[in-house]
């Protein structure tokens, strides 16, 4: 994990602003619970590297429209996954087809995060930078 200084930190706003502000951008609301969550999105097309960005109720609930929260520092997270193939697969049988649970926790939930990846959020959090001065 590589956090992003930015002037983002301490930004106040509705969750339906920041809603509408960053979905278009391709940015969901994840891990979250009625005290806080992240505002993620995805970096690579494998789903390893995320930029999230923390968001912590002030007032409200934050599966509300009118939720006001306010925004901590971005980071950029990578999960490293297992690349060999799985011993328990899990199979479920499904009206006569077997279906597999492709669904696995990450061998590292903070690995390594390349300059590469750092960069292209960093220039993500310039432009909602400029956008939300």
């Amino acid at each position: 994990m590589k956090t992003i200084q930015s002037s983002l930190e301490g930004t106040r706003a509705t969750y339906g602003y920041f809603r509408e502000s960053l979905e278009p951008d391709g940015f969901t609301l994840s891990n979250w619970d009625y005290n806080g969550g992240f505002l993620d999105k995805k970096l690579d097309d494998e789903g390893m590297v995320y930029l999230r960005i923390p968001v912590q109720v002030q007032e409200g609930e934050l599966d509300g429209a009118d939720a006001w929260l306010e925004m901590g520092t971005p980071f950029v997270l990578k999960h490293v996954y297992q690349q060999d193939v799985e011993e328990d697969i899990g199979y479920i049988s499904a009206v006569g087809s077997a279906a597999m649970n492709q669904f696995q926790e990450p061998v590292d939930k903070d690995g390594e995060v390349e300059d590469y990846w750092l960069r292209k959020a960093e220039a993500i959090i310039r432009d909602l930078e400029n956008r939300f001065e």
